[in-house]
């Protein structure tokens, strides 16, 4: 059923209210941004943010929740069989869209204000989800005879993740990060660490 008017508008002051909050966030961190910042920000009243959100809490754990289930939705393409493929054999370009930041993404300092909060337990559990689903996705792949069968899928989930973090922090930090060597150097990690030699010849030359 199509959305009503109504429907459309409520949606696109609260994504207008989340941008503006972000906006803050970023500049501020949590703790530093005031209400009237965002409302300032936004456009818009206190009255009519309020309308929305009943405080600054409220924003706060309303982007969390985007963000985690966009984290979960990246990763449930990026750790599918496709998925490695394309990690295989990524450009420094697609690799730099991958690790992009969404638009309602945070600073580095408010993502660390979250993992000192409360919000620390649903980061953790995303954070178990999508391990839990490659170290699944890797064991399959052995019993199916793409992956290589000394591999400990637990290990390599582990590293895969660190060099995906690592990745992720040097771009938030500004660092002058070589994403041409870095993508070669994954797109190598995953073909000659994960991959069995015949999986990487069925798919041609990477």
């Amino acid at each position: 059923m199509a959305r009503t008017r109504n429907e459309q508008l409520h949606e696109q002051r609260r994504e207008q209210i989340l941008l503006a909050a972000t906006r803050v966030f970023k500049e501020k961190g949590f703790h530093g941004a005031r209400t009237e910042d965002i409302c300032q920000q936004a456009g818009m009243s206190a009255g009519a943010v309020f309308r929305y959100f009943s405080d600054k809490r409220e924003i706060i754990d309303a982007i969390i929740a985007i963000e985690c289930e966009r984290y979960l939705s990246q990763a449930q393409q990026l750790f599918s069989k496709d998925g490695l493929h394309h990690l295989a054999s990524i450009s420094a370009e697609k690799l730099a869209q991958e690790l992009c930041p969404g638009d309602l993404d945070l600073s580095l300092d408010s993502w660390l204000e979250v993992t000192r909060g409360h919000d620390q337990t649903r980061l953790i559990e995303v954070d178990q989800q999508m391990r839990k689903q490659l170290i699944e996705l890797l064991a399959n792949g052995q019993r199916e005879g793409w992956v290589r069968p000394g591999l400990s899928p637990q290990g390599a989930a582990g590293l895969l993740f660190s060099l995906l973090s690592g990745l992720w922090l040097e771009m938030n930090l500004g660092l002058a990060a070589n994403t041409d060597h870095a993508a070669a150097a994954l797109g190598d990690f995953v073909r000659t660490y994960l991959f069995v030699p015949e999986f990487q010849r069925r798919f041609g030359s990477w």
